[in-house]
């Protein structure tokens, strides 16, 4: 029996959860108010302070020895998807030279630091990286030549979701088509195509969501940085926009509530951001070579069956819809150390340029 500890570290909180092979034995949310976080100048200046109350977890549920340590993958780069081992080599990076400055990035340290006293030093690991990236050439292009989509967003999650839509299926995931949306404070999707994620919708492009605008004419977007400049036109895009622009609010009930009782713009902030999920998913269905097996989606906004209901009508064309509420992603975390331990499947060993 294998002791596995999976842990995502997040913008207000560090998610922990103990398993046992395959069945997860507790898991705890690391509660942390930004006003505390807001006084680190860097993500990895957290690291010695989200190590100690990891710790002290462990310590509260008797948990003295693990075998197997895995940590949310921040933002590495394209990378391929599943497991990576973690090296000093890799947490270097992540510390100086990430894409973005993101909580997840000290997702391998504390995995690594965890194995080193608990693990007897074994290896530790991440697993399907923020920046996993197996998309199509002819997916990336845009109209400017240099800029180019990316495959950047909550790919732990979705993929995770795929394999479970393949145990529902009954199939082999290398053998279905589907495509994905995960729907929260950002929203992302992709189109998988035999295993691999073909195509990838960042937060950037098409739908709305609770914060972020999605897709926005460019014309408007550029009279709008004119007026605000690129800092606080970042800044209202990011985590000012969609429901929180639209109705004032992150939360989803709560403009249910406002559509139950009658608030006519709350109505039609909805059905816009169902309309907008659709259109994404019907999107990334043209870039798969064959019928879909299934249409999905998963995230916190799932949980709403006024919205996958209107999701589901606009979609139906393409496939059988359904919905896989909240997110998977200490158990895929788990659940790819544990193939990786019971050697089901391999890990990958990044190297680095210098800098």
């Amino acid at each position: 029996m294998k002791n596995i500890i999976a842990v995502n570290p997040g913008a207000t909180s560090t998610k922990i959860a103990f398993y046992q092979d395959d069945k997860l034995v507790w898991k705890e949310d690391i509660l942390y108010e930004s006003e505390l976080l807001d006084k680190f100048d860097k993500v990895f200046d957290q690291f010695d302070m989200r190590l100690k109350d990891i710790e002290e977890c462990l310590y509260k549920n008797d948990v003295n020895k693990i075998d197997v340590a895995v940590g949310r993958g921040g933002l590495i780069g394209p990378v391929k998807p599943g497991a990576i081992l973690v090296t000093d080599e890799l947490i270097n990076h992540l510390q100086f030279n990430p894409v973005v400055e993101h909580p997840s990035n000290i997702g391998a340290k504390l995995a690594k630091s965890l194995m080193d006293k608990y693990g007897n030093g074994g290896p530790a690991y991440v697993y399907d990286p923020v920046t996993v990236d197996s998309m199509r050439d002819v997916s990336r292009i845009t109209g400017i030549k240099g800029i180019e989509r990316t495959s950047t967003g909550h790919h732990l999650n979705m993929r995770a979701v795929a394999r479970k839509v393949a145990e529902d299926l009954g199939k082999p995931y290398k053998e279905i088509n589907l495509v994905i949306a995960h729907l929260g404070g950002g929203s992302t999707a992709s189109a998988h195509e035999k295993g691999e994620i073909v195509d990838f919708v960042s937060d950037d492009e098409i739908m709305f969501s609770a914060e972020r605008s999605g897709g926005i004419p460019l014309k408007s977007i550029i009279k709008k940085i004119k007026e605000m400049g690129v800092d606080e036109f970042n800044y209202l895009a990011r985590k000012k926009a969609g429901l929180q622009s639209l109705c004032q609010t992150t939360d989803l009930r709560v403009v249910e509530k406002r559509i139950k009782e009658g608030d006519k713009e709350a109505t039609l902030a909805f059905d816009a951001m169902a309309l907008g999920i659709a259109k994404t998913l019907a999107a990334l269905a043209t870039s798969i070579n064959g019928p879909i097996d299934m249409v999905c989606i998963t995230g916190g906004m799932a949980h709403s069956k006024a919205l996958c209901e209107a999701v589901s009508k606009r979609i139906s064309f393409i496939g059988p819809f359904k919905a896989y509420p909240g997110e998977f992603e200490l158990e895929a975390l788990a659940l790819g150390g544990l193939r990786v331990a019971n050697k089901k499947e391999s890990y990958q060993v990044l190297k680095f340029p210098n800098k």
